[in-house]
């Protein structure tokens, strides 16, 4: 499902999560690592996530009192923000921390004042982003060739 957002007011956070640059991640070899191990812990598309790698800016963090990364998501910047890999440890599921990343995101895209966020999500997690404000793109049949 396809889905889009006009981030034109601040989100209530009830978790705290950061915004940061890419190369700040690539900087910190733990936070890598941690990154890594949720995406090839929870996905058999690790090759889906290394091709959008490049044209990630921004990474979403949520971490755990000990520090330790336990949710990301992912920014691709061009006129418009595509949000990829909403990612949350399996433990730390059912907190908020999702919602928390995805509003936090937006809030970036807010200050920013990037006209749309875009997404596109299995159809049983449209609920999470919905409430959040992303509406659904219906996408035109394709024509036959």
């Amino acid at each position: 499902m396809h889905m889009i957002c006009e981030p034109t007011a601040p989100w209530t956070v009830d978790q705290p999560v950061d915004v940061v640059a890419v190369q700040e991640i690539l900087d910190d070899e733990p936070a890598c690592r941690s990154i890594w191990d949720l995406v090839t812990g929870q996905f058999r598309t690790r090759g889906k996530f290394l091709a959008i790698w490049p044209g990630v800016r921004h990474v979403v963090l949520h971490r755990d009192p000990d520090r330790a990364i336990d949710g990301f998501l992912l920014i691709t910047e061009m006129v418009n923000w595509q949000l990829d890999y909403v990612v949350v440890r399996d433990d730390a599921r059912g907190k908020g921390i999702a919602s928390a990343l995805v509003r936090g995101a937006l809030n970036a895209a807010c200050l920013r004042r990037v006209p749309y966020v875009m997404l596109t999500c299995a159809d049983e997690l449209a609920p999470l982003y919905e409430g959040c404000g992303f509406k659904p793109v219906a996408v035109p049949p394709r024509l036959p060739s």
